[in-house]
């Protein structure tokens, strides 16, 4: 994302397309508390060590600060950096480890194992 790395996307480029780390697909929900304090529930779309695009009708600020909650992972501080409507991209302040990204995505494989 441009904001998070200094560069400028193409023009035309939507903010959902400035992508500049690797991102997994994923159909996950999470709870989003806001600075406000309150909590609702979003569905991840993708995941990355360094951020999250989500879907949500909570209406958010942005910037905002964030915390998300997701099974089996403590809780992710981050940033709304940017939004399209629903949907909305989160930069976390401390990038994830590979091991909790493995954990996020194993807690996907499983919920749809047992669907």
């Amino acid at each position: 994302m441009a904001a998070l790395t200094g560069k400028r996307a193409a023009h035309g480029q939507s903010a959902a397309d400035r992508r500049y780390a690797i991102r997994i697909n994923v159909n996950i929900e999470a709870e989003l508390v806001d600075q406000g304090r309150r909590p609702c529930t979003v569905l991840l779309t993708n995941l990355s060590i360094t951020g999250c695009r989500f879907e949500t009708d909570h209406p958010l600020r942005m910037p905002a600060p964030v915390t998300l909650a997701i099974d089996g992972v403590d809780p992710i501080e981050g940033e709304i950096v940017w939004a399209e409507g629903n949907t909305v991209g989160c930069h976390f302040l401390e990038p994830l480890s590979p091991t909790i990204c493995n954990r996020i995505i194993r807690t996907l494989r499983d919920r749809q194992e047992r669907a």
